[in-house]
């Protein structure tokens, strides 16, 4: 039976909450302060909490900040009387999942219950583990950092929220990737299109009408009337990348489009009502731009208002090797390949590389090794050019060309690091820009395959 702990002060609006949440099938838990609330989760982690906001101002968010940063994995839905966007705006990139205005309409509180809980399960499957406890895998996004741990929780969590999402990230780093997530992981939306444009590769001066269509004779060559790409989109969603490169000219049709909900199309002077969700994306600086005047300000808070921020590679090499597992899998079942693995000199070569491509970049010299070699394991030598520089550095790192297995070359690693510091976890894994829970499993791992921990 599902658990759900309700956080309100006033105890009639509380106890009718818990009424119809019972009378549902849930087992229910209350509290009228944060204290008390949190001592509850403390005591036993339910699978939902509703808290009510308490006050205009946003002043009791102190529970949803701390079960943020406690409990990230517990949905908080809110519930408040008090209609300021901008509050609500705050609870939603704090952290909450949803939220409810009083009074309460019965039926759609119980279906965004369902829904949270549904979530909740499901999220709990797709964030399932990939060859090692710590490795996720959410469509075809993978990761065993905190920081793309955190991305796909995000991406979850904010699935089914049709407000603007702004995906940040280099070229190269997924973000068409994250916003298919977004599509595929939101219950309203994932049977409609998902349609992509990249915007620098089309020229402004037909943008336009590339997005909201256009009639016959609107222009030389439209020799018939075109539905645009915002209108194949209906009802899905429509992902925009590099939408800083954009003129300022058209920035402000697109805000048109969100604040009205309508398109116009080129030559047309009907409008025609649009529901889609636009998830945009961007490798610049957006509020510098608008600082220099080429990007509207008021569409940047309209396309920002979650912010999902994907770090490059260099940043994140411990993604690098399940990384590198999970492409040479896919390689080898697209193409007929037969590669077992990757050398140890070679997996030198591959942490010790900036990647400035990022995954991208990894996954096509992966694509292209595995092709062009001779071997069962990928050598230095099979990789581009770009590579070579680095070989020389990463074998005097390792010193040696034996092939290790590469739970034997993380547990080194991780043996180099523990004796270095004393065996002090907290700061080994500061120092290997992972998580202490993440080390923590690592060495369980360890322990489990080893017979003892580093």
């Amino acid at each position: 039976m599902k658990r759900i702990l309700i956080v309100d002060n006033d105890e009639t609006a509380r106890a009718a909450l818990a009424a119809l949440l019972s009378g549902e099938g849930y087992e229910v838990d209350e509290a009228a302060t944060e204290i008390e609330a949190m001592r509850l989760v403390e005591r036993s982690i339910p699978d939902l909490v509703v808290s009510d906001l308490c006050a205009p101002d946003c002043f009791c968010v102190g529970l949803l900040h701390w079960i943020k940063e406690h409990y990230p994995h517990l949905d908080v839905i809110i519930v408040t009387a008090f209609g300021s966007i901008d509050c609500v705006v705050k609870t939603i990139k704090m952290g909450a999942l949803n939220y409810v205005m009083k009074p309460v309409n019965n039926g759609k509180f119980l279906e965004i219950v369902r829904d949270a809980l549904h979530r909740r399960e499901h999220e709990i499957k797709s964030l399932r583990r990939v060859n090692e406890p710590y490795c996720y895998l959410v469509d075809e996004v993978i990761g065993v950092s905190r920081a793309m741990e955190q991305v796909l929780k995000t991406a979850l969590r904010v699935a089914d929220v049709d407000s603007g999402i702004l995906i940040h990230g280099e070229s190269g780093t997924g973000k068409e990737l994250i916003a298919r997530i977004l599509h595929n992981r939101s219950t309203h939306r994932r049977e409609r299109e998902f349609v992509a444009i990249n915007c620098t590769a089309i020229p402004d001066e037909i943008l336009e009408s590339e997005l909201f269509g256009s009639v016959r004779g609107a222009y030389t060559g439209a020799i018939q009337t075109r539905k645009g790409l915002v209108e194949a989109a209906d009802g899905g969603t429509l992902f925009m990348d590099e939408i800083g490169d954009t003129s300022p000219q058209f920035q402000s049709k697109l805000l048109r489009v969100i604040q009205e909900k309508e398109i116009r199309r080129v030559g047309e002077t009907a409008s025609r009502p649009v529901d889609v969700r636009i998830v945009a994306a961007t490798n610049r600086d957006l509020k510098k731009m608008i600082g220099e005047g080429a990007f509207r300000e008021d569409l940047y808070y309209r396309l920002s208002v979650i912010d999902i921020v994907i770090p490059p590679l260099r940043e994140r090499k411990e993604d690098i090797l399940p990384l590198a597992e999970y492409f040479l899998q896919d390689i080898n079942g697209r193409l007929g390949t037969e590669v077992e693995g990757i050398s140890a000199r070679t997996m030198a070569v591959l942490m010790a590389y900036p990647w400035p491509g990022n995954v991208r970049e990894l996954r096509n010299s992966l694509e292209r090794a595995a092709l062009l070699s001779g071997h069962k394991m990928l050598e230095p030598e099979d990789f581009p050019l770009a590579l070579e520089h680095y070989l020389g550095l990463a074998e005097e790192k390792h010193r040696g060309d034996e092939i290790i297995p590469l739970k034997e070359m993380e547990r080194r690693h991780l043996l180099k690091a523990m004796q270095r510091y004393n065996y002090n976890q907290k700061v080994v894994a500061k120092k290997l820009g992972i998580g202490y829970t993440t080390l923590w499993r690592k060495l369980k791992e360890s322990e489990k395959d080893f017979g003892s921990t580093p």
